[in-house]
């Protein structure tokens, strides 16, 4: 919990500063780094907020379908939280490719490189983040007895596997 509220404020504080000296700095970099420390936030924040609800017993899931399965899927199955650690991920690897980019082939970097690129560096880990996890999510994560069971709910054998699979293999791959 003190490790999310230092990550919250650490990172407002170099939130609000980027914006405010976006007109002066205003390179590529500028806003790809702005967009990493908003991740940053994002996810410190839904974890707090997650982390709340896991002290206070969790949701008591009443019977509306709708409301429920969002409080499910969103807080009590974390996916918001791994949504944005996911897109810091993600983030990361853009900044790291277009650092490269500028760097080692600076010429054809000035030659090619467009704002429309920025802006594609900017949504594609919100958009990766969303498809890796926001979706498998919602399509997985089921109410069973008034508890929230997140990604237990597969509609066969085979898909729970490749999940299985895959987060073995990303598991192996960080460690």
């Amino acid at each position: 919990m003190v490790v999310c509220g230092v990550a919250i404020l650490a990172n407002a504080g170099v939130l609000v500063v980027l914006l405010r000296a976006r007109r002066q700095f205003g390179s590529s970099v500028h806003t790809l780094i702005a967009n990493q420390s908003a991740m940053d936030l994002f996810a410190a924040v839904f974890a707090v907020s997650s982390f709340i609800a896991q002290l206070t017993h969790g949701y008591d899931y009443k019977g509306n379908k709708i409301a429920d399965s969002t409080i499910c899927v969103l807080l009590d199955g974390g996916a918001l939280v791994a949504l944005g650690l996911t897109a810091e991920k993600i983030g990361l690897i853009v900044i790291t490719l277009e650092r490269y980019f500028k760097i080692v082939h600076a010429i054809a970097h000035r030659k090619y490189y467009r704002n429309w690129m920025t802006k594609v560096g900017v949504a594609l880990p919100w958009i990766g983040a969303a498809c890796l996890i926001l979706f498998p999510g919602m399509g997985t994560t089921r109410i069973v007895n008034g508890r929230c069971l997140r990604m237990s709910a597969w509609p066969n054998k085979a898909m729970e596997k490749v999940c299985f699979s895959i987060a073995f293999l990303l598991w192996y791959w960080v460690m």
